[in-house]
């Protein structure tokens, strides 16, 4: 179980060095632990950036003794696979093919379109075969995600 002092600890150092946490997942065993954190920015994130973040997390969990025993700290971007969580997540994946789980009264249907806007408010489609755009309100966007282009 991750302590809120241990989110809160991660969290700030990745604020600090301009990410934000996406996920973080603790697994393992007490003295073989292994934290993976995955953090993302609006201009993306890089080896050398997760490379600095994993820095200052490391100092901060040290400094605070917020884990006991040996553990493995792993800081990479959240990747294809993972959902979309805020909305200033979208607008760096513009022109990019998406798939939304999007709920509609008591319907939940799948839309796939390129990506061609986004804002605080929603995102904006282009389906395969409509001629017009389909907007999305973010409130109604159960799941995001930016398919594998293989």
């Amino acid at each position: 179980m991750i302590s809120p002092e241990l989110r809160q600890a991660i969290e700030s150092a990745a604020e600090r060095k301009g990410t934000h946490l996406i996920d973080l997942v603790l697994r393992g065993d007490r003295g073989h632990q292994v934290v993976e954190v995955f953090v993302d920015a609006a201009e993306g994130v890089t080896t050398e950036l997760c490379a600095q973040v994993s820095r200052e997390i490391s100092a901060a969990i040290d400094a605070a003794n917020l884990i006991l025993g040996r553990y493995r700290l792993d800081v990479s971007s959240p990747g294809i696979d993972r959902p979309l969580k805020y909305a200033w997540q979208y607008p760096k994946h513009i022109g990019r093919l998406f798939r939304v789980k999007v709920r509609t009264g008591e319907v939940i249907e799948e839309i796939e379109g390129s990506l061609i806007a986004a804002s605080e408010e929603g995102v904006r489609l282009q389906v395969k075969g409509k001629s017009d755009p389909v907007e999305i309100a973010l409130s109604a966007i159960l799941e995001a995600r930016v398919p594998a282009p293989w």
